[in-house]
Formats: structure tokens, sequence, C-alpha cells
């Protein structure tokens, strides 16, 4: 009897990072993400709407229609909602009204209705499980790289803490936030784009 092999791919963390390689969900860190707390808002309820919605969706049988699917996947993702705000609201309550409006958002974000069908769903279940994790993570380095980034610039700030007078007070804008977040999407793409050789010549 053969044993399964588990393997974590890692991919999602930079590689394929959902926001600056795939361009998903982009709004939230762009517009939202200006300072530390609220990008840590946008990681907590990222993770709460779409890794609960995409482990729950997977007990969704495959032999129904794929367009039907999807509208159930929106319907969890809808479900979870009202939970998630509930905790927000409970871990957040002086940040989430800047924020509820992109929260709203990630009910039915591109993550979720991309990679469940493309990807996730076609592992074991535990792996998928790692697998889905591993990208919300990478979704959650990005939120918070860019609400530090511009929390420094924007306010002198980091997480509140005054460090200095305010550098670019216009970090806070969401072109600002476009334009860094295209910034880090190339230098991603260059690592990327190095270690890619590398594993040629060493292949």
């Amino acid at each position: 009897m053969k044993k399964s092999k588990f393997s974590v791919n890692l991919d999602g963390l930079l590689r394929q990072n959902i926001v600056l390689m795939s361009g998903l969900v982009t709004a939230p860190v762009i517009v939202a993400a200006t300072t530390v707390e609220r990008a840590v808002v946008l990681a907590v309820s990222f993770f709460l709407l779409s890794y609960t919605s995409i482990l729950l969706c997977r007990f969704i049988p495959r032999r129904i229609v794929y367009t039907v699917r999807i509208l159930l996947y929106a319907i969890v993702a809808a479900a979870m909602y009202i939970p998630t705000m509930i905790c927000l609201e409970y871990l957040f309550p002086d940040v989430l009204p800047s924020v509820s409006l992109y929260v709203e958002l990630l009910v039915v974000n591109s993550f979720l209705l991309a990679k469940t069908e493309t990807r996730f769903y076609l592992k074991p279940y535990g792996e998928m499980m790692a697998d889905a994790l591993i990208y919300v993570a990478g979704y959650a380095i990005v939120a918070f790289v860019v609400g530090a980034l511009r929390e420094i610039l924007a306010y002198g700030t980091i997480y509140g803490f005054h460090l200095s007078e305010p550098i670019v007070p216009a970090a806070k804008s969401p072109f600002f936030g476009f334009i860094l977040v295209g910034v880090l999407a190339a230098f991603c793409r260059g690592i990327s784009g190095r270690r890619a050789p590398r594993k040629e010549r060493g292949t």
C-alpha cells in the first residue's frame, strides 16, 4: 500500500503572490492599506472570509454545473461575512468603520473564484488547506508591507508609534498605493525571474 506524500508549495508567498503576481484582490490593498492597523484588519478579514469559504466550498459536489457552483461559493462567502464582521467589530472597533467597505468587497473576491477551481480543489483536502493558507499569508504580507510603508511616509508612525514628521503626506492616497503596489510587483517579478534561470541551470 502506497503512502500519500504530503507536500507544501510556498509559491503563494512570492512567485504566485495573488496581489503582486496575479493582480487579484488589489483594490483593498491599494485604497485601504494606509496603516499597519488597517492592513491587519484586511488580512484578518481576508483569512476569515476567503480561507474558511474555500474549506467549506470543497464539500460542494463537483458534478454540479460550474455556474451554479460559483453561485454557491458566493453564497457561502456571504454567510461567512456575518461572523467575520462580528469578530472584526470585537477586535478592531476603532479601525473597522474606515475599511468596512473593502471587507464587503472581499465577500466575492477574484481569489476565491479563480483559484478554487483551477488549483485548490485539484489537491487532497489536507494539502489544499496548507496551500490555501500559504496564499492567504502571501496576501497578508503584501498588505502589511504596503500599510507599513505608507504609514511611515504619510504619518511618520508605525502602528501608532511616532517615529518622525510625515515624509510624504500623499502616501495615503489611492494613487500612491497603486504606484507602490506596482513597484513591489516589479520587484517581486524581478526576484522570481532571477530564480527561474538558476533552477534551470541546476537541473
